[in-house]
């Protein structure tokens, strides 16, 4: 190269860009990295580009930027860069061993985005923010390398395809839509939630797997990770993270400001407790049994509050699937039953003209007890359990319906109703096993409304979840729900219980 100006000294890696060596400028005498691209021009148009491009970038100063000394083009128009040689490893490298204590992550994502900002105000963006890119040397001073070459490279060949390691791109960078700085912000947001938590946001087994995630997945609060990190830096990293550019940092300028305080701030010295917690291990022993004692008694509260609900709930009802007698209201009048295709029908056997004497007495007693009730309808639809199972409604204790769920039931939806008194009600669905044991249930306050269709919506099926079993759910909406602002909010407001 450049009539064998550098001699070439070893192979430092190889990537989807180019290849670089270790060599040395035999003019200057230095040492020097040397990175051959693989891309070819064959126009003088893209040569000059690339060569005005790569000005630009040698041109800015910042410390923590990979310095380019020179730049040139090959015979057969194989282009080359001529870089700072930064002995030491890569951030890859480390990240591999475990992650970076808390304030340096900090403060090496700060130092980053004051060399970002620089490049962007010089009009380069670069496109390809990760940890491979970063250089570590031997005082543990950051490097950023490969400014703004992939995204060149990338434009030159016309080519929308991804190449690399894409868990650091943007979602904008997936979807082939415009680049600018808060582009390069999202990558570093990346980057720092790897650092200080030693996992990525956005994971997958496949690269069509990962760019989902990068579009739609909202990544697991960082804290979740590693308890250690304040909220002043999960706040940063999650609006650095944001899917839409405009609610990310307008620039990496503002970032750096951000990160400076937090990466210079002292950190707490043990307390007084804490040393001597550390110098007394007799002491230790007896601070964690208190603890453990603690933590089981605290652990056995909510399983004392079940066992207690579940004595206090009534007993699953036998069904009788052979011609079932009407249940009751609570006033003692038969009620519809559902029919073989879902409709209502009328049982004339059991109907409320032929009430015992006691029940028309009562109705005779107080005429006006008809007028006070309010009709509950209720639909049961779905049946995606594994056994044959029974569905019990019950409301302020008492029972309104029961079925046994069958696993091989394929008919429609069972429609009935009931009635009760106008105003509130405690509504429970309760699904139980063969053996009587509750399985699901669903528990929840509906206003019952005099002259309004007041529904009851009990659907049982299953919702698949990436790599575990479906398992049965409890669909319930309750009747007068208030609406929802959700994205289910056009279905109801909707409860599920799962197993």
């Amino acid at each position: 190269m450049n009539n064998g100006r550098y001699e070439i000294l070893e192979t430092i890696g190889t990537g989807a860009s180019g290849r670089v060596v270790k060599a040395r400028d035999t003019l200057i005498g230095r040492t020097v990295a040397l990175k051959t691209l693989l891309c070819e021009f064959s126009t003088k148009e893209s040569s000059e580009k690339f060569l005005n491009e790569a000005r630009i970038v040698g041109q800015l100063n910042d410390s923590s930027i990979v310095s380019l000394f020179d730049v040139g083009i090959e015979e057969h128009g194989q282009p080359y860069l001529v870089m700072e040689y930064v002995p030491g490893s890569t951030l890859a490298k480390i990240l591999e061993k475990e992650p970076v204590p808390l304030q340096r992550a900090c403060l090496w994502a700060a130092h980053l985005a004051r060399a970002l900002g620089r490049a962007h105000a010089a009009g380069i963006i670069h496109g390809d923010v990760k940890p491979a890119n970063i250089l570590v040397n031997e005082d543990g001073q950051i490097k950023l390398g490969d400014f703004g070459i992939a995204r060149f490279i990338t434009q030159l060949s016309y080519s929308g395809s991804i190449v690399g390691t894409p868990a650091y791109l943007s979602p904008e960078q997936i979807e082939g839509k415009k680049q600018d700085a808060r582009s390069d912000i999202f990558s570093l947001g990346v980057l720092l939630y790897e650092m200080t938590t030693g996992e990525r946001p956005f994971e997958g087994s496949s690269l069509a797997a990962i760019c989902a995630q990068i579009l739609a997945a909202r990544p697991l609060a960082p804290a979740r990770l590693n308890p250690a990190i304040p909220a002043d830096v999960e706040r940063i990293i999650l609006r650095c993270l944001a899917k839409d550019p405009a609610d990310r940092f307008p620039s990496a300028d503002e970032l750096a400001a951000e990160l400076y305080p937090i990466a210079r701030r002292e950190p707490q010295a043990p307390s007084r407790l804490r040393r001597l917690w550390n110098s007394h291990p007799a002491l230790r022993l007896a601070a964690w049994s208190c603890a453990t004692v603690g933590l089981l008694a605290l652990a056995a509260i909510p399983a004392v509050k079940n066992v207690r609900r579940r004595m206090i709930i009534p007993p699953a009802p036998k069904f009788v699937s052979a011609a079932p007698r009407p249940p009751k209201d609570l006033y003692g009048r038969a009620q519809p039953l559902p029919g073989p295709d879902g409709a209502i029908t009328k049982d004339r056997s059991h109907s409320a003209e032929k009430a015992p004497d006691a029940l028309a007495h009562r109705a005779v007693k107080n005429p006006a007890a008809k007028q006070r009730l309010a009709s509950v309808y209720i639909e049961i639809s779905g049946s995606a359990v594994d056994e044959e199972e029974t569905l019990a409604v019950f409301a302020d204790r008492g029972m309104l319906y029961s079925a046994t769920i069958s696993p091989k039931a394929q008919g429609k939806p069972i429609h009935l109703r009931r009635q009760l008194p106008p105003g509130s009600h405690q509504l429970r669905v309760a699904l139980y096993h063969a053996d009587k044991s509750l399985h699901l249930e669903q528990e929840g306050l509906a206003e019952i409304v005099a002259g309004k269709k007041n529904r009851l919506r009990i659907q049982i099926a299953r919702h698949s979840k990436f790599m575990h079993k479906a398992d049965p759910v409890l669909q319930v909406t309750w009747p007068a729900a208030p609406p929802s602002s959700d994205a289910s909010a056009h279905h109801g407001a909707v409860h599920s219980a799962m197993k």
